[in-house]
């Protein structure tokens, strides 16, 4: 949170990410352009890295 008590859109679009039962990791790595391990883009236990807006694009938020 920023100092006047808001979430940022990055806090916000992290939290989203993380509650995908499919996301394994996302990297910290700012450079990084395909930081979250996707597995259901990979179609296997062994997950892919892909970037935010394919990850957002599967609309797969909530874990179940």
């Amino acid at each position: 949170m920023n100092p006047a008590g808001k979430v940022s859109e990055t806090e916000l679009l992290l939290r989203l990410i993380s509650a995908c039962h499919y996301c394994e990791s996302i990297s910290t790595d700012a450079a990084n352009k395909t930081p979250v391990a996707c597995t259901k883009l990979s179609g296997a236990a062994q997950p892919i890295q892909v970037n935010f807006k394919t990850c957002l694009g599967c609309r797969e938020y909530t874990k179940p």
